[in-house]
């Protein structure tokens, strides 16, 4: 996570720009209601902590979780300075995301946004994600896949230098092979699209 420590003082300014809309159609794919816990995995910046605790409310709960020390210290400052006090944050790897860690047994909704692509072992960081929604809960998938045309290859090395990103992973596919209701936006990207999928655990 070193890489992403120094990556993250221009991490934001940088992806916002780009990804900006993406995050906001993929925090409504989750439908939250006021006073319901959301699951954001990696939080990375905090950039989605103000969408999802402002549909969750002051007495909902929005729970983030970051490997990266220097991520989680930009996440805090925007908690810090908004006075957020229904917003934990919890520096570990995803790969150990359970009921424990996040300090809950279920959420009623969870967001992963260009995580899956970047995070070791992600179908495993999926399934943990996935497991702590409760049943009929919403979960948001958010990334580039960046296959099937010529220039994916020349992407996809771009992304893997700047931001150590495998953009060919199928990182949807568990989701859509588990969820019901699922609706999935793409948006033409560079050698491939930016994918945001929703869907609903079943009940």
């Amino acid at each position: 996570m070193q890489h992403y420590d120094v990556f993250s003082w221009v991490y934001e300014s940088g992806t916002e720009l780009l990804h900006g809309r993406h995050r906001r159609e993929a925090v409504e794919l989750l439908r939250l209601r006021r006073g319901q816990t959301v699951l954001d995995v990696p939080t990375g910046t905090g950039a989605s902590l103000p969408l999802l605790r402002e549909r969750v409310g002051p007495y909902g709960r929005v729970v983030g979780v970051d490997y990266s020390s220097g991520m989680l210290a930009k996440a805090r400052s925007k908690v810090t300075d908004a006075g957020w006090r229904n917003v934990d944050l919890v520096e570990a790897d995803a790969r150990t995301l359970d009921a424990e860690l996040v300090g809950t047994d279920r959420v009623d909704a969870a967001i992963c946004m260009l995580g899956l692509s970047v995070v070791p072992d992600w179908q495993e960081v999926f399934q943990r994600m996935f497991d702590l929604v409760r049943p009929g809960g919403r979960v948001a998938v958010m990334d580039l896949w960046l296959d099937g045309r010529v220039d994916s290859g020349i992407a996809n090395t771009y992304y893997r230098l700047l931001a150590q990103a495998d953009q060919r992973r199928r990182f949807w596919e568990p989701l859509v092979e588990q969820a019901t209701d699922v609706h999935t936006i793409d948006h033409t990207w560079f050698g491939g699209v930016a994918r945001i999928v929703g869907g609903t655990k079943p009940l």
